[in-house]
């Protein structure tokens, strides 16, 4: 049969070079039949690849079946991708089928004769006659490798392009551009600036969005790498941004506001997502003028605002725009109908709220509001923007305000009430009677919801350390509610008086100097609580400490002196929080305070932001792994380098955070897929993890594990939804993986998780099948659902393997010398941490991002111990260019020597490279004669 149909299909193509309808489906038949033999495959390739080079051929077909070939069989698509590359150079090839042929291409793949290098061919494919071809050109115009200054020409001329899909795609290029670009020229800048400026009132909604989007790209704290990698179209104004930053110190604050009133124009548009988009963007704003910031929240025109005027629209003269244009900009928009406008303009004022209190003071009588809204969505953001102000010390709570809390402490979404359990801890109370508010509502949220109990008691306790002369107030007044009952029997399963004993113990280590202690006996009644007490103060301390810290107090009569009892019992306390610190320098956990470590806490809590991921809460992923990443920073050692279990948990960290971003984008839209940002985020993860199990010495079985199974999910998300451009290299990164998961299964008993032993399955019944998996995405996009994120067990000798490159005495200032052609030394002083003698390293020495020059560091030949070894070496570099002057990055890089990769450098690396320190730059001029 398959031998008949690849005979019709040779047969049919000879005598009419145009395929036909039976034609066609023959070829789809053979090509998605799984049971088609190699051979016949192969037979078909050829047969397409001879008819492509007729000039009379229909060539949109038979690209279309080269293509379905190439996504259903992988390991034909290097000769494809070959055939495709001749096509394209054929002097009869029509510019329609260019894109389609240049598709077929690997952009990553150097060439003798790269298509995508050559500005001739996409300036003809930019200037075609055909609209599809230009809007795939603009589509794609990441993937060419031409100069900048093209691009730009380009991509500005194409603004003004008749049809509106054309332009905002040209937008959207400007947006990448500045991403990817070092851009000095102020005039530059600034035409596109006000380019993207005079779009925003285009009559096409796409437009304006896109317009949005190229006022409002990645900013300026994100690194090169991160902007580079992925386009963030919410974000705030890049152009803009560059813009302020390309102006003097004097006048940077004037653009800022100028791009500030210039986007709150934008809240009033009628497309809900340039709504969106635009508060997006106001978010991330950096610097605004407080005057600007007031008239946000004011429907009346201030004084202050009144006079100023700024840049607008770019026409035959700059349209003047007023700052009164910012008029109650934050009003209309907690105020839209859409939630999808309400949630970002919460998310714009938990920004803003920091750069002024009295900004912040008014924004809370807007936010109190969003507490009742219908969307779950907008009330947790809405906590979250509180929360986040309350930790700047920015919140200032009224009485009239606290109602509005107790209706989030007892809502039925238990994300809610637990954000609402968060803001109220770090509030400040200035009255007793809010005092008791506070804690009435506590109550009621644990007799309605038991559940919670653990989180409410370790508020009320955070509480009583903020409240310590309140607390002691409430507790003398209900003091006969914690005595035992007449028959002598104590009886604290009451929810309030289980309340009451935990704000009770909390007032010892107040924040406040007491006028008098609390009665001791009420710490021998809390010791009956013991065993829920440390399940809530597990982040405080943990049994054997909490048992301890009662005793302690319980020890003290009433009769004696308040300011010794505070005073001692205050002394233990820090004395535990001591030894807690202590543990973050690498020595041995002590027992008693192992939970009160704040490291092992983190990595806890971190189990609980899966059901956020889950829900796509991307944003409160993100900022909470930075409020506890900052929070275990301050933690950090004085010496230069942090300790091993620190630095861990900070890349764990930051993995999850990605884990977080990447799952939303598989789960929310499959547009995703082509803007790139599903790719960035999964190598992200890739990395970090592999930089996580190569870099830190000391790993448990367990532990190691752990970071396998979030490799399997990074593989599995990347086959399920990012087609089949990496399918195969995928696979063997999957197939590898889980044998090293069972080669540690054979090593100890370690427990599989339900996705790993499906993913097992799938991989078994795949056998040696190299495309196996291809016809089980729908099974491993199933798996993804059996994931979940665990606590990762990590030992208190874990060590950071870490290197550190100096380059002697050279500068932009002070070049190294050179002569072009001949070899050159370069000066440098290495430091290892860590890295035993075994490990093989290399020097990796680029200059540019594709020509890469190793040497080999043998560590037998320095000297010094393994823990810290130092030394001065002098790197050669053989290339030396034909130029005045160039620049080189050097780093430190070690061998995945487990990895399954092999590379093909002759006389370099044979596997996978981890680099161990940031590439120094080093700099050579030649040498004058």
């Amino acid at each position: 049969m398959e031998h008949r149909l690849l005979s019709n299909v040779g047969h049919t193509l000879n005598q009419n070079p145009n395929i036909s309808s039976k034609s066609a489906d023959a070829i789809v038949a053979l090509i998605t039949n799984p049971f088609t033999s190699d051979s016949n495959l192969t037979s078909l390739l050829e047969t397409l690849i001879l008819h492509l080079q007729n000039p009379n051929s229909n060539h949109h077909k038979l690209l279309s079946s080269l293509s379905a070939l190439s996504r259903h069989h992988p390991r034909l698509r290097h000769r494809i991708a070959a055939a495709a590359h001749a096509f394209i150079l054929l002097p009869s090839t029509p510019t329609p089928s260019l894109p389609h042929a240049l598709s077929l291409l690997d952009p990553d793949h150097s060439a003798p004769l790269d298509p995508f290098s050559d500005e001739s061919l996409f300036l003809s494919l930019c200037f075609g006659q055909c609209v599809k071809t230009r809007g795939w050109t603009l589509r794609n115009v990441s993937k060419f490798r031409v100069r900048p200054s093209v691009l730009l020409t380009v991509l500005l001329g194409f603004t003004k392009d008749p049809y509106p899909y054309i332009r905002e795609l040209a937008l959207d290029g400007l947006v990448m551009l500045s991403n990817g670009i070092v851009v000095e020229d102020r005039s530059l800048v600034e035409g596109c600036y006000f380019r993207a400026v005079e779009l925003l009132f285009d009559a096409e909604n796409s437009v304006r969005r896109s317009a949005v989007r190229a006022l409002a790209s990645a900013p300026s704290p994100f690194t090169i790498e991160e902007l580079s990698s992925c386009k963030i179209p919410w974000l705030v104004s890049e152009w803009g941004q560059l813009l302020v930053a390309l102006n003097s110190d004097k006048t940077k604050r004037y653009w800022s506001d100028a791009l500030f009133v210039q986007l709150c124009l934008m809240v009033r548009d009628t497309d809900m997502e340039i709504r969106a988009a635009a508060f997006n963007a106001l978010g991330k704003i950096q610097t605004v003028s407080e005057d600007i910031l007031l008239q946000t929240l004011s429907r009346k025109a201030l004084l202050a605002t009144k006079e100023k005027h700024y840049p607008g629209q770019c026409t035959a003269k700059l349209f003047k725009l007023p700052a009164t244009t910012a008029a109650f900009t934050f009003g209309h928009g907690l105020e839209d109908e859409f939630y999808q406008v309400r949630r970002p303009a919460c998310q714009a004022l938990q920004t803003l709220t920091v750069l002024s209190a009295q900004f912040a003071g008014g924004a809370v009588h807007l936010l109190m509001d969003m507490l009742n809204d219908d969307s779950v969505v907008v009330r947790l953001q809405a906590l979250e923007t509180l929360h986040h102000m309350a930790m700047h010390d920015h919140l200032k709570v009224d009485e009239s305000h606290l109602h509005m809390f107790f209706g989030a402490l007892i809502d039925n979404n238990a994300l809610i009430r637990s954000a609402a359990r968060k803001t109220i801890q770090l509030t400040k109370l200035q009255e007793l009677k809010m005092l008791r508010s506070c804690t009435d509502g506590l109550i009621k949220n644990l007799k309605l919801y038991p559940q919670d109990e653990a989180d409410i008691f370790y508020v009320l306790y955070q509480i009583g350390q903020r409240h310590g002369k309140f607390v002691t107030s409430i507790i003398h007044n209900v003091s006969q509610e914690l005595e035992p009952s007449f028959d002598g029997k104590l009886v604290f399963n009451n929810a309030r008086t289980a309340a009451l004993l935990v704000l009770a113990i909390s007032v010892p280590v107040s924040f406040e100097r007491m006028i008098c202690s609390i009665p001791p006996e009420i710490f021998s009644y809390a010791v009956t609580l013991l065993g829920r007490l440390s399940r809530a103060l597990v982040d405080v301390m943990d049994q054997n400490v909490l048992l301890a810290y009662l005793s302690h107090c319980s020890r003290f009569t009433v009769a004696s002196n308040s300011e010794k009892f505070e005073g001692e019992v205050l002394n233990f306390h820090l004395e535990l929080k001591k030894v807690a610190i202590s543990s973050l320098h690498d020595y041995p956990l002590n027992a008693n305070v192992k939970a009160s470590n704040c490291l092992e806490i983190v990595l806890r809590k971190v189990v609980d932001l899966w059901p956020l991921i889950q829900l796509g809460c991307t944003n409160e992923v993100v900022q909470t792994s930075r409020n506890w990443k900052e929070e275990l920073r301050n933690f950090s050692c004085e010496s230069r380098q942090p300790a091993g279990l620190l630095f861990f948990a900070l890349t764990y960290l930051h993995v999850i955070k990605l884990l977080g971003k990447a799952w939303a984008c598989t789960q929310r839209n499959p547009q995703f897929e082509g803007m790139g940002f599903l790719d960035a985020l999964l190598s992200k993860m890739e990395r970090r993890l592999k930089e996580m199990l190569y870099r830190f010495a000391g790993l448990s079985r367990e532990g190691k594990l752990h970071i396998l199974e979030l490799m399997l999910v990074t593989y599995t998300m990347s086959l399920s939804y990012r087609g089949t451009c990496y399918f195969e290299d995928n696979t063997k990164k999957l197939n590898f993986v889980l044998s090293r998961v069972e080669y540690l299964q054979k090593e100890g008993s370690v427990e599989l998780s339900n996705f790993v032993i499906e993913l097992q399955n799938i991989s078994r019944e795949n056998g040696n099948s190299g495309d196996g998996f291809i016809h089980k995405l729908d099974l491993l996009q199933k798996s993804l659902h059996l994931f979940s994120l665990k606590y990762i067990p990590l030992s208190g000798e874990l060590k950071y393997l870490n290197a550190e490159l100096d380059v002697c005495d050279n500068d932009f200032q002070n070049p190294f010398p050179f002569i072009s052609g001949l070899p050159v030394g370069l000066p440098l002083e290495i430091t290892l941490y860590n890295i035993s003698s075994e490990s093989r390293l290399w020097l990796a020495i680029s200059l540019g991002e594709k020509s890469t020059q190793f040497v080999f560091l043998d560590l037998h030949e320095f000297g010094g111990c393994d823990a810290i070894r130092k030394f001065t070496f002098v790197a050669p570099f053989f290339r030396t260019p034909k130029v005045k002057h160039f620049l080189l990055k050097v780093s430190v890089a070690m061998e995945c020597l487990s990895e399954d990769q092999h590379f093909k450098h002759c006389h370099g690396p044979k596997h996978e490279l981890i680099h161990l320190c940031k590439g120094k730059e080093v700099h050579l001029s030649m040498a004058v004669k």
